[in-house]
C-alpha cells in the first residue's frame, strides 16, 4: 500500500490510568507514558498498514477531575487537529471516571465533523501484567479507522464498541466497565441535524454548570434547594420510576417552581432501563406543572451532557425545552405525547 493510500489515526491522550505507574502512593501519572505511548502505538498500528499521529493534552487531567470545561476543550482541540491533520480516525484516551460524561459530551460537540471519534482507556495501567490497556486501544485504533465518517462518537472498551452518548460506567473493577443501554425501542439514531448556536444575549463563553440531584426518601425541600446553592446553570433531576418524586413533603412544589424559573431542570429516571413520563402519575404531573422538562430515556451522562452543550450554545426556554424532547444524535427515545 502507497503511503499516500494508507489510512491514519490521531491518538489524543487526556490522562488516566492507561497512563500511570504504580509508585508506593499509589497510582500516579507515568513521566515516561508520552514515549511509552508512542511505541504502543506504532506496534499496534505498523502491522494494520496505519499512519498515526500522537498528541497529548496539557497538562493531562485524572478524571475524577474533569469540570464544566473538559470535553469542550478536548473537542476544540480535536477540532483545530482535525482541520491541519486530516486523520482517517481519532482515539482519545481518557481515565474511565468520568469517561462516560466525556463520550456524551462529544457525542454532541462533534456529531458533525465528519471523521469517527473513538474514546478508549484501561482498568489496569500500560505496564500492569495483564493490562486491557493494549487491548483496549488496538479496538479502538480498528474502530477509528474502519467506522464510516459520519459514524457517532463511540466507546472502545472490554471487547465492545458502545455509542458514547448512551454508555456509563457500571463496575469499577471489571475489564469490561461499561455497557450501553439503548433508548426505547423504536432506536433512532437521532436527526443528524445539531441546532445552530443561539444569537441568544444570554450566550456566554463560560461553560455552563449542569449537576445532578438524586431523590431519596429521607430528601426534603431544603436538600433540593441546598443542591443549587452554588449557582448552577442547570439540574437533572434522578426520579423514582416514571418520573415520580416526594412531592407530599412540605415546600417541594414551591421550591421546585423556584427552581424552574430560574435555570432549566431535567426528569430523567433512576432506572437502569425506561425512562419517564410525566404524564402517568398524578405527582409526576406536578412537576411538570412546576416547569420540569421531560427528560425521557436520556441516561444521567447523557442528560447532562446535552443540557451543558445546549446551554454552552446559548438555547434558554421553550427551544431549549424543544430540544431536550428532540433525538438529536441517538441520545433519546420520541418523546411520549400526553393522554388526552
Amino acid at each position: 500500500m502507497s503511503a499516500s493510500a494508507r489510512p491514519s489515526v490521531l491518538i489524543f491522550a487526556t490522562g488516566g490510568t492507561i497512563g500511570m505507574r504504580r509508585t508506593e502512593a499509589g497510582l500516579a501519572p507515568d513521566p515516561d507514558f508520552a514515549s511509552v505511548l508512542e511505541s504502543l502505538v506504532e506496534r499496534i498500528c505498523r502491522p494494520l498498514g496505519i499512519d498515526h499521529r500522537v498528541n497529548h493534552l496539557s497538562p493531562a487531567i485524572d478524571s475524577a477531575n474533569a469540570d464544566a470545561e473538559t470535553a469542550p476543550k478536548i473537542a476544540r482541540a480535536i477540532r483545530a487537529r482535525v482541520r491541519t491533520q486530516r486523520p482517517r480516525g481519532v482515539v482519545i484516551t481518557h481515565g474511565t471516571d468520568t469517561l462516560a460524561y466525556t463520550g456524551a459530551r462529544l457525542a454532541f460537540e462533534l456529531a458533525d465533523l465528519g471523521v469517527p471519534v473513538v474514546l478508549t482507556g484501561s482498568q489496569l495501567p500500560h505496564g500492569t501484567p495483564d493490562t486491557d490497556a493494549i487491548d483496549n486501544l488496538t479496538l479502538a485504533i480498528r474502530a477509528a479507522v474502519k467506522a464510516a465518517p459520519g459514524a457517532p462518537a463511540a466507546i472502545a472498551f472490554g471487547g465492545e464498541i458502545l455509542p458514547a452518548v448512551r454508555a456509563t460506567k457500571y463496575d469499577s473493577v471489571s475489564l469490561t466497565a461499561f455497557r450501553a443501554e439503548l433508548p426505547l425501542s423504536p432506536y433512532a439514531m437521532g436527526t443528524s441535524i445539531l441546532p445552530e448556536a443561539s444569537t441568544s444575549d444570554e450566550q456566554s463563553l463560560t461553560p455552563a454548570r449542569v449537576l445532578s440531584f438524586r431523590f431519596v426518601p429521607a430528601v426534603t425541600a431544603r436538600d433540593l434547594r441546598a443542591a443549587v446553592g452554588g449557582g448552577p446553570d442547570a439540574l437533572v433531576l434522578e426520579c423514582y420510576g416514571s418520573g415520580n418524586a416526594p412531592m407530599a413533603r412540605p415546600g417541594m412544589l414551591g421550591t421546585l417552581r423556584e427552581m424552574c424559573e430560574a435555570i432549566p431542570v431535567v426528569a430523567i429516571t433512576q432506572c437502569t432501563t425506561g425512562g419517564v413520563n410525566l404524564d402517568r402519575y398524578a405527582v409526576a404531573r406536578e412537576l411538570d406543572a412546576a416547569g420540569v422538562i421531560d427528560g425521557g430515556d436520556l441516561s444521567v451522562e447523557s442528560a447532562t451532557a446535552k443540557l451543558g452543550f445546549l446551554l454552552d450554545r446559548g438555547y434558554r426556554s421553550f427551544e431549549l425545552q424543544e430540544l431536550m424532547h428532540a433525538n438529536l444524535v441517538g441520545e433519546r427515545s420520541p418523546r411520549i405525547p400526553p393522554e388526552e
